[in-house]
C-alpha cells in the first residue's frame, strides 16, 4: 500500500448536529477554566468534531474521506478542522456546540483571535507530519493562518478556495497547487461555492478508490488534481466493465532464447505476513464472534486451514515484527516459525517502505544479522533503500543505490564471518535495466547465490521483463532470483524463463476486500464482485452516515439487510429465484450510495445500482462458490461471497490465495 501521509484541512460550519440555547460563545473560549465548566454544562450535546459539523462542505468532504477509508483503511487519510472557537483540531476531538465564526469578524479581529488560538503555530506543526495536504478554506479562514508558512520541499499542498481568497496564500515553498473556484464552476456542478470544495474533494477520492496510484500521481504533480475532478455527468449509466474476467487471458509470450541457466531450480511463491488471521468459531448466521476472543491465541492462519499450505514460504518484514513490544518479545522467545505456526520456509526482510523517507536505513548490518538469526529465519535479506517515485530523481537515486550495494557487501561479509545458519539474500535496487544488471553482476562477484530485485511492485510487466533480460547474461546455474511484490499470473512463464525463482505477493488476498470488482477468484480464472451487505450497527462508517443524513432510519436498513441475507441464502439452497434475490440485494444496495449533505445524487445512485446489478447477476448466474472444493467454500458456502466484515472478507482472501497458488502450480506444470 502507498505510504503517503495525507491530510485534509477543512473549516468548521455554522450548521451543527446540536444547537443548544446556551451554546458556547467567544467569551467562553478566552478562559480555559470557564471553558471546562461550560463544556460540562453542554455534555449532553457533545460529540466528535467529525460528527458535529453537518454543513455541505463538511459532509461531502467526509463522504470522500470515508470512501477512501472503506477502500484502503482508516490510516489512508487524516482530517483536521479549523474551528473559530477551538482552533485547529483533529476530527476525533470531542467538542460541544458553539457560535463563533471568522466570517463575522473584521480583519483586525481575525488576526487578534487567530493569534490567541495559535492557529499559525498549530497549522505549521500539524502539516509537518504529512506529505500531501488538501486545504479547503474560505477567505477569512485562510487569513487566520497568517501566511507565509513553513513547509518542506517533499510536501505537496493543494488549496481549494475561491478566486478572491487565493491572494492570501503567500510564501509556500513546497510544491503547491491552487484551484481557484468561482460562481462559474459552482453553477457547472450545481453547488454553492462553499459546498463545491467538499464535492470536488469527494470526486477526487472516488477516482482514487478506483485507481489508488492516483494519490501518488497527484502528490508528485499536484496540478493533476484539476484533471481528475472534471464533471462526469455526461457519462452513460451503463457500466461497461466486463465481469467474470480471466487474469490469464493474455499470457506474455516467451522470447526466442534459451531458458536461464537457473531454470532447473524451479519457482516458489511467498506470501507476505500482515497478521492475516480469522476467528475459526465465528457464527455466520448471527454474526457472533468467539466470546472474549484473544486476537492471537484464538485466531488461526490460512496454513492452519489448508493442507498443504497455499504458498511455498512466508515473508515477514521487520516493520511487522516491530509493530508491538509484546509481539516482538514473543517472537524472540519462541522463534518466528512457532509464532506464525508454520514450519515451512521463512524469509525476512527489512521492510524498506517503512523507512523510505529517511536519508539512510535505520538499521545496522550487525543488528539485522542478529535479528534474522535470533528469530530463526531460513533466509535473510540485506538492508536496502528504495529507489521509487520522488526517490528515483538523479542525485538521490545514485546515493540510495550505493547505500544498498554497500549494505549488501557488508551483509555477506559479516554473515560469512559470523557463521550464521540462515541463507543471505542480496537486495538490489535500481532505476533502469543497466543499474539493476550492474548491481546483480556485482552481487554475484561478492558471493551471493540468492538475489532479490526490489522497487518493481508498481512497474509495468514490460519494464520488469527488460530488467530480467538485462540480468539474464549474469545468472549462473546456482543463482536464484527473487522478485519483491510482483505476482502476475500472465507473466509467470516468462519470468521463470528469464531466471526468476521466487516472488512474493499479497494481491490475491487483498483483492478480497480492496478490489472494486474482483473480490472472488474462481478456478476457471474468472473474478467476481462480492455482494455488499454491510452490517447495520454502530461501527460502520457508511451506515452511520446514511442514518445521520436521514436517508434511511436504522430499522429500515436492518430490515433490508436481513432481507438481502435471507434471499441470498435461500437462493443458494435453490429456494429463491434469481430475480427475487437480485431485487432484495439492490433494494438494500441502492440506499448505500453515500449522501452529499443529506441528499443522495440520483445519477450516482443509478450508476451504482446499474453497476452492482450487473455484477451480482453474473455472480449468481455462475455460482462459482459451488464449484470450489477448497475448505473455505466447503465450510461456509455462500457466506464466502458476501462482502461483510473481516471473518468473511479474509476467508475469501484465503480462498483467493488457494486459487492463485493452484493456478500458479498449473502454469509451472504446463511449462
Amino acid at each position: 500500500m502507498n505510504k503517503l501521509r495525507t491530510l485534509v484541512i477543512t473549516s468548521c460550519t455554522g450548521k451543527k448536529k446540536f444547537k443548544a440555547f446556551n451554546q458556547l460563545s467567544i467569551v467562553d473560549f478566552q478562559d480555559s477554566d470557564l471553558l471546562a465548566l461550560r463544556e460540562a454544562e453542554l455534555a449532553s450535546a457533545k460529540c466528535s468534531a467529525a460528527d458535529m459539523y453537518i454543513g455541505m462542505q463538511h459532509c461531502t468532504m467526509m463522504a470522500g474521506v470515508n470512501a477512501l477509508r472503506q477502500a484502503f483503511g482508516t490510516e489512508v487519510v487524516d482530517v483536521m478542522i479549523l474551528s473559530a472557537g477551538y482552533g485547529l483540531i483533529p476530527e476525533h476531538q470531542i467538542i460541544v456546540p458553539y457560535e463563533v465564526s471568522f466570517n463575522t469578524m473584521k480583519a483586525s479581529d481575525i488576526d487578534k483571535w487567530a493569534s490567541f488560538l495559535k492557529i499559525h503555530e498549530d497549522f505549521e506543526r500539524a502539516i509537518a507530519k504529512y506529505d500531501l495536504i488538501f486545504i479547503m478554506l474560505g477567505k477569512n479562514y485562510l487569513r487566520s493562518i497568517q501566511f507565509p508558512i513553513n513547509t518542506c520541499d517533499k510536501q505537496s499542498l493543494i488549496f481549494l478556495t475561491s478566486s478572491a481568497s487565493s491572494n492570501y496564500i503567500q510564501g509556500v515553498t513546497s510544491k503547491c497547487f491552487i484551484l481557484p473556484l468561482s460562481n462559474t464552476e459552482a453553477k457547472k456542478f450545481s453547488y454553492s461555492l462553499v459546498g463545491l470544495k467538499g464535492f470536488l474533494f469527494k470526486q477526487f477520492a472516488l477516482a482514487v478508490v478506483q485507481k489508488f496510484h492516483l494519490l501518488q500521481k497527484v502528490y508528485e504533480q499536484p496540478d493533476l488534481f484539476r484533471q481528475l475532478v472534471i464533471p462526469r455527468s455526461e457519462l452513460p449509466i451503463i457500466f461497461t466493465q466486463r465481469f467474470g474476467r480471466s487474469e490469464t487471458d493474455n499470457i506474455v509470450p516467451i522470447p526466442n532464447i534459451q531458458p536461464a541457466l537457473n531454470y532447473h531450480l524451479g519457482m516458489k511463491y511467498f506470501i507476505p505476513e500482515w497478521d492475516d488471521r480469522i476467528d475459526p468459531k465465528y457464527e455466520f448466521l448471527d454474526d457472533i464472534k468467539t466470546p472474549n476472543k484473544n486476537s492471537y491465541n484464538d485466531e488461526i492462519y490460512a496454513h492452519q486451514i489448508f493442507s498443504p499450505p497455499n504458498y511455498d514460504g512466508i515473508l515477514v518484514s521487520k516493520i511487522v515484527f516491530d509493530k508491538g513490544k509484546t509481539k516482538k518479545l514473543r517472537i524472540l522467545k519462541e522463534g518466528i516459525h512457532k509464532f506464525i505456526r508454520y514450519q515451512g520456509t521463512m524469509m525476512g526482510d527489512c521492510g524498506a517502505f517503512g523507512y523510505i523517507k529517511e536519508d539512510t536505513p535505520p538499521y545496522t548490518t550487525e543488528e539485522i544479522l542478529e535479528y534474522y538469526s535470533s528469530c530463526g529465519f531460513n533466509y535473510g535479506v540485506s538492508i536496502d533503500h528504495l529507489i521509487v517515485g520522488l526517490f528515483a530523481q538523479p542525485g538521490l537515486r545514485e546515493k540510495r543505490y550505493q547505500i544498498t550495494i554497500n549494505n549488501a557487501e557488508d551483509f555477506i561479509q559479516k554473515h560469512s564471518r559470523g557463521q550464521y545458519d540462515f541463507t543471505p539474500i542480496g537486495a538490489v535496487q535500481g532505476w533502469n535495466p543497466e543499474s539493476y544488471s550492474k548491481a546483480v553482476k556485482a552481487y554475484i562477484e561478492m558471493g551471493y547465490d540468492y538475489i532479490a530485485l526490489g522497487g518493481l511492485a508498481r512497474a509495468r510487466t514490460t519494464e520488469i521483463i527488460q530488467i530480467l533480460q538485462a540480468i539474464y547474461p549474469y545468472i549462473n546455474s546456482n543463482t536464484r532470483i527473487h522478485l519483491f511484490g510482483v505476482g502476475r499470473l500472465n507473466a509467470i512463464p516468462i519470468f521463470r524463463h528469464l531466471g526468476v525463482n521466487s516472488f512474493d505477493s499479497a494481491s490475491p488476498l487483498r483483492k478480497a476486500w480492496l478490489d472494486p470488482v474482483a473480490n472472488y477468484h474462481s478456478i476457471k480464472g474468472n473474478t467476481y464482485a462480492a455482494v455488499r451487505i454491510p452490517k447495520v450497527d454502530d461501527s460502520g462508517i457508511r451506515i452511520k452516515q446514511i442514518i445521520n443524513a436521514g436517508v434511511a432510519d436504522k430499522l429500515t436498513l436492518q430490515l433490508l439487510e436481513q432481507n438481502a441475507l435471507s434471499f441470498l441464502r435461500s437462493f443458494d439452497k435453490g429456494k429463491a429465484s434469481l430475480e427475487d434475490t437480485l431485487a432484495a440485494l439492490t433494494a438494500y444496495d441502492e440506499l448505500l450510495e453515500l449522501p452529499r449533505n443529506g441528499i443522495v445524487n440520483s445519477l450516482e445512485q443509478r450508476r451504482r445500482t446499474s453497476k452492482h446489478t450487473q455484477m451480482y447477476k453474473k455472480l449468481l448466474e455462475d455460482k462459482p462458490w459451488k464449484d470450489c472444493n477448497c475448505p473455505i467454500c466447503q465450510e461456509i458456502g455462500v457466506e464466502v461471497i458476501i462482502f461483510r466484515g473481516n471473518d468473511r472478507n479474509r476467508r475469501r482472501g484465503f480462498h483467493n490465495t488457494h486459487i492463485f497458488y493452484k493456478r500458479f502450480k498449473d502454469l509451472l506444470a504446463d511449462g
